[in-house]
């Protein structure tokens, strides 16, 4: 009898349901009956961080949600997870375990090594940062993941960004510049064929090393879900790569229901940026 759990991915779903999905079928390949809940009404309230009161409003309402759901709670979003150790859990009664996709999948990893038959072979630069170890020790465990996969060699990393995730470097566009240049280099420098992220945040930055054609760049979940014949297209890296184009690709529908004035203020400029290279570095 499969074993119920909420599957709690957070608030930024719209360029990385691919990811989303895969996950679900992981989880429900492992065992498990994964019930996903998201969304604004399961925001942690860091898009909030400047005005407390209204942090601590959604705080109080997301945990309310899911102590109500009488579940274990397995979280997607670092920003989520880490934000409810630091924050949510202090101001509001917690009555449900919870834990970090990867741990999850690191725990059930002998479980999980047989089902991953397709073989990949490449050699695999995985994207670090100092931060979130101390809460879970992802720098260790995605490698000891990826190694399941027959025919992928992780590569000794030389290079570990600062701070937890790239998104937390967005005010900082000269710190980002580094990141991806430091990322490409060290990757080159150690053979390896592309860079794998371990967060999503980190993906939708660094693929943009994969549009400017420095390097192929992917999630681990992306290399986990193929290595088990699941089949999910990566369509922000295609619209990512489209860049000006993206718009024939996401269509007029989807782009109606964020909004044309969203799509073009928000979406478009992220789709079109492109990592500043090096002189040194491939591709640029």
């Amino acid at each position: 009898m499969s074993e119920h759990i909420t599957f709690w991915y957070g608030c930024n779903v719209l360029r990385h349901g691919d990811i989303i999905h895969a996950c679900l079928d992981i989880l429900r390949a492992l065992g498990y009956e994964p019930e996903p809940v998201g969304g604004v009404d399961y925001c942690c309230g860091t898009v909030k961080d400047a005005n407390q009161t209204a942090a601590g409003g959604m705080a109080t309402r997301t945990v309310g949600k899911l102590n109500a759901r009488a579940a274990p709670v397995v979280v997607w979003c670092p920003s989520c997870h880490s934000h409810m150790h630091d924050f949510m859990a202090r101001t509001n009664d917690r009555h449900f375990d919870m834990t970090y996709v990867v741990e999850l999948l690191h725990a059930k990893r002998e479980r999980l090594g047989p089902l991953l038959v397709r073989e990949l072979p490449m050699r695999v630069f995985v994207h670090q940062h100092i931060g979130f170890n101390d809460l879970v020790p992802v720098n260790r465990m995605v490698p000891e993941l990826l190694r399941l996969i027959p025919g992928v060699e992780v590569v000794e990393a030389d290079y570990v960004a600062p701070g937890y995730m790239c998104a937390s470097f967005a005010a900082i566009p000269r710190a980002l510049e580094d990141i991806n240049n430091n990322t490409a280099r060290s990757a080159r420098a150690a053979g390896a064929d592309a860079v794998v992220t371990v967060f999503h945040q980190c993906y939708r930055e660094l693929v943009g090393l994969d549009a400017a054609g420095a390097i192929p760049v992917y999630n681990y979940i992306h290399l986990i879900a193929r290595a088990m014949g699941l089949a999910y297209e990566d369509e922000y890296k295609a619209w990512k790569r489209a860049g000006e184009g993206a718009a024939a690709l996401i269509g007029a529908e989807r782009i109606a229901k964020v909004g044309i004035q969203f799509y073009e203020r928000a979406i478009l400029p992220e789709l079109k940026k492109r990592p500043k290279l090096q002189k040194s570095d491939p591709g640029s």
